[in-house]
């Protein structure tokens, strides 16, 4: 009898830890697994972007991002506290540029990076509070990581009453989004997380908690450490992805190839650091050789198309409307792909439903300076050539404006003079496998765009 009462009792423990206990309406973790608001099971392919020390370069960087066919990216915002303060029309815009472009953003306050002290990962909870008004509502496309390597010292038990203590008071303000909390030892000691992950877990009410090791000399240095490393944690039944990882750091090598093998053979996730801007001292992590994306580095050919890489194996959540970018309906009978202008990214221009006969909800207007433009995410299944055609209106005369794909810009294309809705044919353009950007901006300017058309 006793042994059967403790099993039982064994049987419960384990249970509070594999299961999600809240019926979440966005991201939810059950039995060490990340699921979305669909409940199809969501593993990160992501990229950081250093937001909290290169403002102002978002709009370029994130859709970026998005056409190397990534699923996730993790945003530094900061607090106030050590990095400039991200206001909330900040982070408003930043949610709609991800799911404009199809990507789970992952927020993360990067004040905190090193400090042990309780103030700074309290400051870090009020800011995110604080932001709840452009938070709640977007459970299903927003994770949020508490504190970017809160707690530096590598010291499992004080990590875990920080975290203890702090996780209710997000839950208490009504913030019911997926938690992600980092490893102590800023971010390397993925012992903190063997040891204590349990007890985090159980602290939040709704057991809605990931968990982040960020992979460099000391937590990713070698095949057995990252293999290791991964197994702690998940073999208790939590959920994880690698936060961070390069393919080299300050005191050594970094085995990337097997954080990248060994994550997609246990469906965990990870997010390579980082986009760009990481300076002369660590340029070696730099992912690409300018914000736009228009060459990758040594580390960015590794991540992107290595073996294992982003274009491989990411797969964009389902959360994500298909008509913004499902390339068939699963027959494998093509289907045009459309992507409303209205629905894509807009800078300098607006909706407008003024002029009859567009489709959708209306169309996008107002290209009168230099710069102004409409960007449209569109997936694609397989890399190759495919027919573009850009639905538009030129009321005035015969126009010149930009046609940009992923980044290439194609020069200046012809807009003749229709006062209706007609299709401009472009031919065919190149596209890679999974996500890509299009993009029409100005340069003549003064046309009317209703929706952009892939087809096979």
């Amino acid at each position: 009898m006793k042994r059967r009462m403790l099993a039982l009792v064994f049987l419960l423990a384990l249970s509070l830890v594999a299961t999600n206990v809240y019926a979440a309406d966005g991201f939810y973790v059950q039995n060490g697994r990340l699921y979305d608001a669909n409940g199809n099971e969501f593993v990160m392919r992501g990229i950081n972007h250093a937001h909290a020390w290169w403002k102002g370069n978002e709009d370029v960087a994130i859709p970026a991002i998005a056409a190397t066919g990534a699923n996730t990216v993790r945003v530094a915002l900061g607090d106030g506290e050590t990095w400039g303060y991200d206001d909330i029309s900040t982070v408003s815009h930043i949610i709609d540029l991800c799911e404009q472009n199809n990507l789970i953003a992952v927020l993360d306050v990067h004040d905190t990076t090193g400090l042990d002290s309780s103030s700074s990962l309290t400051n870090a909870v009020d800011y995110w509070i604080s932001m709840k008004d452009v938070l709640i509502g977007k459970e299903d496309t927003v994770i949020i990581n508490i504190a970017n390597e809160w707690y530096g010292t590598w010291n499992g038990s004080s990590w875990a009453a920080g975290y203890k203590q702090e996780i209710p008071r997000l839950r208490a303000a009504g913030l019911n989004h997926t938690l992600m909390v980092d490893a102590a030892g800023w971010g390397q000691y993925p012992q903190s997380i063997h040891d204590y992950g349990t007890e985090v877990f159980n602290a939040d009410p709704q057991r809605n908690t990931m968990f982040s090791i960020h992979m460099y000399e000391y937590a990713g240095g070698t095949a057995q450490q990252v293999k290791d490393n991964i197994d702690g944690v998940i073999n208790q039944g939590l959920a994880l992805s690698i936060g961070e990882f390069g393919i080299r750091h300050t005191d050594g090598d970094v085995d990337e190839a097997t954080i990248m093998s060994y994550s997609e053979q246990k469906g965990v996730g990870y997010i390579g650091w980082s986009w760009y801007g990481n300076g002369d001292n660590w340029i070696y992590l730099d992912i690409v050789t300018d914000w736009s994306g228009s060459s990758y580095t040594e580390w960015g050919n590794v991540l992107i198309n290595g073996s294992n890489g982003i274009r491989e194996t990411s797969a964009i959540a389902s959360v994500f409307d298909a008509s913004n970018g499902d390339s068939g309906d699963g027959s494998g009978t093509w289907t045009n792909v459309v992507a409303q202008a209205e629905d894509g990214y807009l800078s300098g221009v607006g909706n407008s439903t003024s002029r009859s006969g567009y489709n959708g909800s209306g169309y996008v207007t107002g290209f009168d300076n230099t710069n102004d433009y409409v960007q449209v995410t569109i997936n694609v299944e397989s890399a190759g050539n495919y027919n573009l055609k850009i639905r538009y209106a030129s009321p005035y005369s015969d126009k010149y404006n930009y046609v940009i794909v992923n980044g290439q810009n194609l020069g200046e294309k012809f807009f003749a003079q229709n006062s209706n809705f007609v299709d401009l044919d472009l031919g065919n353009v190149y596209l890679n496998a999974g996500q890509n950007t299009i993009k029409v901006q100005s340069s003549w300017g003064w046309i009317d765009i209703d929706q952009f058309v892939i087809s096979n």
